[in-house]
């Protein structure tokens, strides 16, 4: 490979916040749960450049209740933390996604097994549920970032 430095490692380097918040979010769509500490490892490593990525939460409320936390929540709270990057919001999500992610947590990925599904049911002319949310949530996320694209250039 021609250029070794990552995405996070680069946009350190640059100072550009917007890319660093991209990349830990990055981090925390591919694992919620933080099982090799890339997330912590990636805050660790801005903080350690003397970097403040973070914001002022806006006040939202979050649910306290974690029986009421799901992945639509989890979810929810990423698209919010695309517009607002408060410490709050941040460290309130990686403990809903522990939370919501912890049956997850056994699988380890040296396991290996093989799943033989066996359809019951055509889903020909049946949209997923999941597909469609995966797509909403791209779209907020990418029109977030259009918009705060938008305000640092003014």
């Amino acid at each position: 490979m021609g250029n070794s430095k990552t995405f996070l490692e680069q946009a350190i380097q640059e100072k550009n916040i917007r890319k660093i918040r991209n990349a830990i979010g990055s981090y925390i769509m591919a694992d919620p749960l933080d099982r090799n500490g890339e997330i912590a490892n990636a805050v660790r490593k801005v903080e350690a450049a003397g970097i403040n990525i973070w914001q002022e939460h806006d006040g939202r409320d979050f649910e306290y209740d974690c029986t009421k936390w799901d992945k639509e929540y989890f979810t929810l709270l990423q698209s919010q933390l695309t517009l607002n990057f408060s410490k709050k919001r941040f460290e309130h999500m990686l403990e809903v996604g522990r939370k919501v992610y912890e049956a997850e947590q056994t699988i380890r990925s040296s396991d290996s097994f093989t799943l033989k599904v066996k359809p019951t049911q055509s889903l020909k002319g049946k949209q997923d549920p999941l597909g469609k949310f995966l797509t909403a949530g791209t779209v907020v996320i990418a029109a977030a970032a259009a918009v705060l694209y938008y305000l640092i250039k003014k």
